[in-house]
């Protein structure tokens, strides 16, 4: 393991004599190895470590007690260690944020934070070649392109991940050789969210056809990355090419320009205009850069952000939308779904309960308040909210999405009431437009073993 986690740094150049770096631990294994070995390798560089733990605040004691053990080892280490708390349950229940997100979210601001006061040159965590084919696996599933198969980066800014070409069995294999304690998060073996379904279910299956799968993944991910590189460099050169006009509330660009390009490099282009635009990498869907590309003539589609595009006189026009008052979107903030557990929406005056059940379940009756379905469309960012301009649907049995306001019209739902139809969303898909239709292929079926029970109630008034 020493020698492939050195390759590894030398490769990628992720750690120079001298350096100061801020080491992410967590208590488990996959820290615990990176943290002991890194400060083995580099104890002749002149590297200096700070540790850096934050408590989520998600298991009560639990949590308090792996705080304790981090702290406890770096003292016997001799390192530094900064050990902070924060409550991130009722963050993400103010902010909206699935779990996953918001406790990444404040995670990485917290290791920022230290690696500015300790002028740090680089931030290290510990995932490794596992993570990296689990979120292959998961950005496949999704329907990704050669960047989202790209998956996790040895590099990212001051993000450095030196283990990311070792496999968690040699991690643990390390642990065991150097006699190194280490505390287990007993939700990772939960089947619950998306990504332990796939490290615990899918991968052990995708062993038995190919048993170098994390390998071959973790491969797939290396070239997609080299390509993705080289396409987004294209991509770069190709934006001076356009005739781009950027304006405050909006951007232009010649047809003829952008259509001279590869189909790739066209979607990419439309993107990456919407992205530095909006300032929100990552709002505009597949389907939503097809619609702009297939845009006639005369015609404007709205898109996420309260933005429109159009096609007008052999340009293409993103410009804020106008005719999307406020009032005509009156959405709540999103709220993520406890699973297992119960989520009020006191602005509709209702409840969301929410079960794993064993599946098929005989006492389950599908109605218009109660649905149930199957595991995988829990990706950890599960939660409810009302609609937004340019929300797209795929309803149950049909070949492709549509709009949500198409969706609203056919099941002749009145305007006035539309801004108060909960819908829940798994990442940026919607599975149920509740009280009215499910997702295509988002319901439990006999095949599955378990399934997500939600069901809807009104709130009492006592």
């Amino acid at each position: 393991m020493e020698k492939l986690v050195l390759k590894t740094i030398k490769k990628y150049g992720l750690i120079l004599p001298g350096q100061i770096l801020v080491a992410a631990v967590s208590g488990g294994p996959d820290s615990v190895a990176m943290l002991h070995l890194i400060r083995k390798l580099t104890v002749s560089w002149g590297v200096k470590i700070h540790v850096a733990h934050l408590n989520h605040m998600f298991r009560g004691a639990q949590s308090e007690e792996e705080a304790c053990f981090v702290a406890g080892m770096a003292q016997e280490m001799g390192l530094d260690c900064t050990v902070e708390s924060f409550d991130v349950p009722s963050y993400i229940s103010r902010t909206g944020l699935s779990p996953e997100e918001g406790a990444r979210n404040i995670r990485y601001s917290f290791l920022q934070r230290i690696a500015q006061a300790c002028k740090a040159d680089a931030v290290m965590t510990a995932h490794h070649a596992n993570d990296q084919a689990e979120t292959v696996l998961l950005h496949l599933i999704r329907g990704a392109g050669p960047e989202g198969l790209a998956a996790i980066s040895p590099r990212e800014g001051n993000l450095i991940r030196p283990l990311l070409e070792t496999g968690r069995e040699e991690i643990l294999h390390y642990c065991r050789e150097k006699r190194l304690a280490y505390r287990m998060d007993p939700s990772n073996e939960e089947d619950v969210y998306q990504r332990n379904k796939v490290r615990l279910d899918l991968i052990p299956r995708l062993k038995k056809l190919n048993p170098q799968i994390i390998n071959a993944l973790t491969r797939t991910a290396n070239i997609c990355r080299s390509e993705n590189q080289l396409v987004q460099e294209i991509t770069e050169e190709a934006m001076g090419q356009v005739e781009l006009v950027r304006q405050e509330r909006g951007a232009t660009l010649d047809l003829n320009r952008l259509d001279q390009f590869h189909l790739a490099i066209r979607r990419r282009l439309i993107r990456k205009i919407v992205d530095d635009f909006t300032h929100a990498p990552g709002s505009l869907s597949f389907d939503h850069t097809e619609d702009i590309l297939n845009l006639r003539p005369g015609k404007e589609i709205c898109l996420p952000g309260r933005l429109y595009a159009r096609k007008e006189k052999g340009r293409l026009i993103f410009s804020r939308c106008p005719n999307f008052p406020q009032e005509d979107f009156d959405f709540f903030t999103p709220v993520p779904l406890r699973v297992p557990g119960i989520t009020r929406i006191p602005q509709l005056n209702i409840s969301l309960e929410t079960e794993v059940i064993p599946w098929p379940e005989p006492h389950y009756v599908k109605n218009k308040n109660s649905a149930a379905f199957h595991l995988n469309v829990l990706d950890g960012q599960l939660f409810v909210r009302g609609r937004l301009p340019g929300d797209r649907f795929q309803p149950k049995g049909l070949s492709g999405t549509k709009k949500l306001k198409d969706f609203f019209i056919d099941e002749k739902i009145p305007h006035e009431q539309r801004k108060a139809v909960p819908l829940v969303i798994s990442g940026d898909k919607i599975i149920w437009v509740v009280g009215y239709r499910t997702g295509e292929q988002t319901e439990a079926t006999p095949l599955n073993e378990k399934a997500l029970w939600i069901k809807v109630k009104k709130l009492s008034r006592a």
